[in-house]
């Protein structure tokens, strides 16, 4: 009877340490493409290109142009985002980036001691550091759901961009 419980045992431990399953970390190269349909709403389109490595860390690339007429031509951001969560399925992120956004400066010029000036517009372009957090969603279709928020500011005028968003988009 002792060794019939013994080897009854015995298999029971062995069958336990196989039948523990261990979650596999992907380290496959990820790309996404992203529309941002909050800033589209508000005639500023912007798309981004994002590459993930591993589960913790990923490099984009936005771009935003108006469609109306505007004082920004261009909003360009380059950033990095760092994940927190045991995958990328779900996950909350931190962003840091750097703005280069070109706008038309109005400055004025004045004549002698008359109260006549002359408005002159020229393009300039900007640089500037931000931060933005968020929360990423991507389902078993590889489709894509962003929500994020953050601010940033140029170095030389001293100007706000922002960087909101309600995203959606797809892995590939």
């Amino acid at each position: 009877m002792k060794k019939v419980f013994l080897v009854i045992t015995m298999f029971c431990i062995c069958f336990s340490m196989f039948s523990q399953e261990t979650e596999k970390v992907k380290t496959d190269v990820k790309n996404e493409i992203k529309l941002n349909l909050l800033m589209t709403l508000f005639s500023f389109p912007d798309i981004s290109y994002e590459r993930v490595w591993g589960n913790n860390i990923g490099v984009g690339l936005s771009a935003g142009f108006p469609i109306e007429n505007s004082d920004v031509n261009f909003l360009i951001i380059p950033y990095c985002r760092f994940y927190f969560g045991e995958s990328l399925v779900k996950s909350f992120f931190i962003e840091a980036n750097l703005g280069i956004q070109g706008y038309k400066k109005y400055t004025s010029e004045y004549y002698g001691d008359y109260y006549s000036y002359n408005l002159k517009t020229t393009n300039t372009t900007d640089l500037g550091l931000g931060v933005a957090f968020g929360y990423k969603y991507i389902n078993s279709y590889g489709l894509i759901g962003e929500l994020f928020l953050g601010i940033g500011r140029t170095f030389d005028d001293q100007e706000f961009y922002p960087r909101v968003g309600i995203s959606i988009g797809k892995q590939f």
